[in-house]
């Protein structure tokens, strides 16, 4: 398998990224369209989040059935047809339903991605390659933030979604020239009671509550409310909060591709301590920046964020998939993913749709400090319980 049929593999990391990073700034705009309550904005960002539960459920025993390539190319045609439907939607409950759709998509591509990936390459190298994955999303949201503030000055909210059509119809004509991973209805597939198997039990205990962790630190809140958040530090203009998200992207990108060289290098604990460290640090630094007086807020806050996701970049970033994909065997790894993943959706769902209401109810201040306390169990937890899994055979 060449490297340009791996690259077609993450394309799925790609859209989910876009489908993340774009509403960020479409929102601005859907908002003052439709005259949109801070509730209505939650529920409208949230929405995508509805559909990616379910679609991270179902498709663990769908690539099982189907096989891992079709059912990759039954995600890009989901998220397809999602896009459709938002971009000719004239009132918000279409965009929340072409929203959900992408949202199955996207759940789906988080949970076969890096399964297929896994299952493709070899040990020495499965770090890097599941990694050029978590790469793909945060190209992807990269992307996005440059088209939100591309397209600011005319408000084109949908153009910003049409735009990612292209590489999901890239991904569904380019999975026809991959090989599958597996022989479909051929593998030797364990009951879903094989998961409280004690070995297993312990292994799906660890993949939930990493990816618990990943989401309850509030990566999502930043990334889905980037702009607003901005805004609510000291920039003005709907331009002004997309510009420094653009960097936010950037930052997200290069600090992936660093962390993909390093997990077969260093191993997955150490950059998970390294990152979880940072993102405590620099959430009490935006603590402190909504603290602080308006003059000092927005510099402060600016750089507590992209210092936070740096941080994120190298460790709860692209390790929690790439765990699910170790610590299972073959033979219930589908299923022990999908419930990973569902935990994973759940508490993203939960941190973004209260994101608004907490800095409402505890300010921005107390909302980071609240995220911060949850890194400092999310260390000592990753300290205490994650092995290392560098190097190891798959199953």
């Amino acid at each position: 398998m060449n490297k340009f049929k791996y690259l077609i593999a993450t394309l799925g990391g790609f859209q989910f990224g876009y489908a993340i990073g774009i509403m960020s700034g479409a929102i601005l705009f859907i908002a003052t369209q439709f005259s949109l309550s801070p509730e209505q904005q939650g529920l409208a960002v949230s929405a995508f989040l509805m559909g990616a539960l379910p679609g991270t459920g179902i498709t663990g025993p769908l690539a099982n059935w189907m096989g891992r390539k079709k059912t990759q190319q039954f995600m890009a045609l989901l998220f397809l047809i999602g896009t459709f439907i938002v971009i000719t939607s004239t009132a918000l409950p279409q965009i929340m339903i072409g929203r959900i759709i992408q949202g199955l998509a996207a759940g789906g591509f988080s949970v076969v991605g890096p399964m297929y990936l896994a299952e493709v390459c070899p040990a020495a190298s499965r770090g890097f390659y599941i990694g050029c994955y978590q790469l793909a999303v945060t190209l992807g949201i990269f992307v996005a933030y440059g088209v939100n503030w591309a397209l600011s000055t005319e408000g084109s909210w949908q153009w910003m979604f049409a735009l990612g059509a292209i590489p999901a119809l890239t991904h569904l004509i380019g999975f026809f020239f991959m090989p599958n991973s597996e022989a479909p209805h051929q593998e030797n597939q364990a009951p879903w009671k094989a998961l409280w198997e004690p070995g297993v039990r312990n292994a799906l205990i660890l993949a939930i509550l990493i990816n618990v962790f990943q989401q309850i630190t509030g990566v999502n809140a930043i990334l889905y409310f980037a702009p607003s958040i901005f805004k609510a530090s000291g920039f003005v203009t709907a331009s002004a909060a997309l510009l420094p998200a653009v960097f936010l992207g950037i930052i997200n990108f290069f600090m992936t591709i660093f962390a993909t060289f390093l997990l077969d290098r260093w191993g997955r604990r150490p950059l998970l301590l390294a990152g979880i460290t940072g993102m405590i640090i620099s959430l009490l630094g935006m603590t402190v920046a909504f603290l602080s007086s308006e003059a000092t807020m927005k510099w402060l806050a600016t750089s507590s964020i992209m210092i936070f996701i740096a941080s994120f970049a190298i460790g709860l970033g692209p390790t929690p998939q790439l765990l699910g994909t170790e610590l299972f065997p073959r033979r219930v790894r589908g299923q022990a993913i999908s419930i990973a993943g569902m935990s994973n959706w759940i508490f993203n769902f939960i941190v973004v749709f209260t994101f608004m209401d907490l800095t409402t109810k505890l300010s921005h201040a107390g909302t980071f400090a609240v995220y911060a306390a949850f890194g400092v169990l999310a260390l000592f937890f990753v300290w205490k319980y994650i092995p290392e899994t560098k190097g190891r055979a798959l199953d």
